[in-house]
């Protein structure tokens, strides 16, 4: 019984042998490439993260601040609330609450049009890096870039992250250079 245990396991571990580098021929030149690195170091991702504080840096500030003040004047009721009247501390807490009603309402809506804006940005930022992954596969005979996040483990000469990026940015070049975010406003 342990005589055919053992002849079993060799044939298995020689038939893996055997099998796994075919399976990794078959499988071709696989690179992988990093996505938040391409899009924080590339033309576009730093396009788009210029335009996004441009369109909604100032709102986003002035939400803060809103939000903080309104933070604060809670935070007095509470502290003021045992030498307040009654009728003093349901007033207070009725403009704090219409106030932060007031600022749920713009935070919607800031939010909503951010991400119109967001979405519109990503698609041409897909559009532009699905080109350059194309392209760079094809010049350096890649048979598939993955997604480095989704991969638990690769070797590092693998990484193709930094030719990509000038991959990425000629292809934004030769889009233009731009965003078109007319229909997402």
């Amino acid at each position: 019984m342990l005589r055919r245990t053992v002849i079993a396991l060799t044939v298995a571990l020689f038939c893996t042998a055997v099998i796994l580098p075919s399976q990794a021929q078959a499988a071709g030149k696989i690179g992988v490439a990093n996505p938040l690195r391409l899009s924080a170091q590339s033309d576009p991702g730093k396009e788009a993260e210029k335009q996004l504080t441009a369109m909604f840096g100032k709102e986003r500030q002035q939400l803060e601040k809103q939000n903080a003040d309104l933070t604060k004047q809670a935070e007095d009721l509470r502290k003021q609330a045992a030498a307040l009247s009654e009728k003093a501390r349901n007033e207070r807490a009725q403009k704090i609450q219409k106030q932060a009603q007031e600022l749920e309402t713009k935070g919607t809506a800031y939010t909503q049009r951010l991400s119109r804006v967001q979405q519109a940005i990503n698609s041409q930022m897909n559009d532009v890096m699905r080109t350059a992954c194309e392209n760079y596969a094809k010049k350096n005979g890649y048979d598939m870039i993955i997604d480095a996040s989704v991969v638990m483990f690769y070797v590092q000469a693998n990484d193709v992250t930094s030719g990509l990026i000038e991959e990425v940015n000629k292809v934004w070049k030769s889009k233009g250079g731009k965003f078109n975010l007319s229909s997402a406003k």
